[in-house]
């Protein structure tokens, strides 16, 4: 791991499930403590299925109902872990398609994007706190 110290910037992606995030935030924390450098999630997310925050990473998840409540949740929650870390730079969130589905569709979409669900007010109350 020697190329750590040719960065400026320490990244990965953040597909945890809902309960595991406390392990990968401890794991991520002995890396940036060791080199020193800051650290951001380049990707982030959960789908609005029932259960997508077990697996958020499972593109292809065909089980579950749309679930706002699920994604939100999700969201609330990943928020919550890493607010007081001075060394965590913040979530790049996946996805925001560059042709949206319309508002009215929203509640009946089911992938990763939070435009016009429960999710997208929870990330701009979160981003707007900041």
């Amino acid at each position: 791991m020697k190329w750590w110290d040719a960065v400026d910037v320490i990244s990965s992606s953040g597909y945890y499930p809902v309960d595991s995030w406390d392990e990968h935030i401890q794991r991520i924390k002995k890396v940036v403590n060791q080199w020193e450098k800051p650290f951001f999630f380049m990707e982030a997310g959960c789908p609005s299925r029932f259960g997508s925050p077990m697996v958020p990473n499972d593109w292809n998840l065909n089980k579950g109902q749309v679930s706002e409540e699920a994604q939100d949740d999700y969201y609330k929650e990943m928020f919550s872990k890493l607010d007081d870390e001075e060394w965590f730079g913040g979530y790049m969130l996946w996805d925001w398609p560059a042709r949206l589905y319309g508002r009215d569709q929203a509640s009946s979409n089911d992938d990763y994007c939070i435009y016009g669900k429960k999710a997208e007010k929870t990330v701009h109350n979160y981003y707007s706190s900041k």
